[in-house]
């Protein structure tokens, strides 16, 4: 059997990765500014080596409730999803 492509399920693709490119594009001008802001004197290069430092001084423990709680909304969301396509049926 050939299936007919759904207009609207391309439509998302092409979306998604149009949504995906632009992300990553913005992300990483972003991290390049960042970069070309922190090398422009040493008076920068220190603030980024102690921006660098806080960052990784950072503990899991301090956030852990909230990552169980994004770990839990997850699960949450994939069984959603999951019954969904089960209710929904074969298509």
């Amino acid at each position: 059997m050939t299936q007919t492509p759904d207009l609207f399920e391309m439509y998302r693709w092409v979306l998604m990765i149009i949504c995906s490119v632009y992300t990553l594009a913005c992300l990483g001008q972003t991290l390049f500014g960042w970069l070309d802001y922190f090398s422009q004197s040493r008076r920068t290069q220190v603030l980024g080596h102690y921006a660098m430092v806080l960052l990784l001084r950072a503990r899991t423990r301090r956030f852990a409730r909230d990552l169980w709680q994004i770990a839990l909304l997850l699960v949450v969301f994939a069984v959603v999803v999951y019954a969904h396509r089960g209710l929904q049926g074969p298509t």
